[in-house]
C-alpha cells in the first residue's frame, strides 16, 4: 500500500517518522552507550534550565548533545551493518568500526568541553 503514495504525501512522512523513531528505541534498548548519552543529555537539560543558561549556552548545548546522539547512532548503524551483512572478519571491516568509534569518541570529548565551558564556572565557583 506505500508504494501507491507519491513521495510528499503527508502518509509516507508519518511512516517516516515511525521508522525514525524506532530507530531510536532500538538504540535505547540495545546500545549502553546511547543510554548513558540519552542521560547526560538530561542532567545537561536540567542543569541548563536550573542554572539559567543564555540562549547562545542553549544553542550551543543543543547542537552539541544532538551531535553527540546522532555520532552513536551512526557507530550503531555501522556496527549493524557490518555485524549482519559482512561476514568474514577483516582488517577493513575493523579499521571501519575503529573510525565509527573515533567519531564518537571526538563527539564525546567536544560535547564535554562544551558542557565544561557552560556548567564550571556556575557549578564550582
Amino acid at each position: 500500500m506505500h508504494h501507491i503514495f507519491k513521495s510528499h504525501h503527508p502518509i509516507r512522512h508519518a511512516k517516516s517518522v515511525q521508522y525514525a523513531f524506532e530507530g531510536i528505541f532500538f538504540a535505547l534498548l540495545n546500545e549502553p552507550n546511547f543510554r548513558i548519552q540519552v542521560l547526560i543529555v538530561i542532567i545537561s537539560v536540567i542543569g541548563g534550565i536550573h542554572f539559567k543558561i543564555t540562549n547562545t549556552e542553549w544553542g550551543l548545548l543543543t547542537m552539541s548533545m544532538g551531535f553527540l546522539l546522532s555520532a552513536e547512532m551512526l557507530n550503531t548503524v555501522v556496527e549493524e551493518f557490518i555485524d549482519n551483512v559482512v561476514k568474514e572478519v577483516n582488517l577493513g571491516m575493523k579499521i571501519i568500526k575503529d573510525c565509527a568509534a573515533g567519531f564518537v569518541l571526538i563527539t564525546a570529548i567536544t560535547a564535554a568541553i562544551i558542557l565544561v565551558l557552560i556548567f564550571w564556572h556556575r557549578v564550582f565557583v
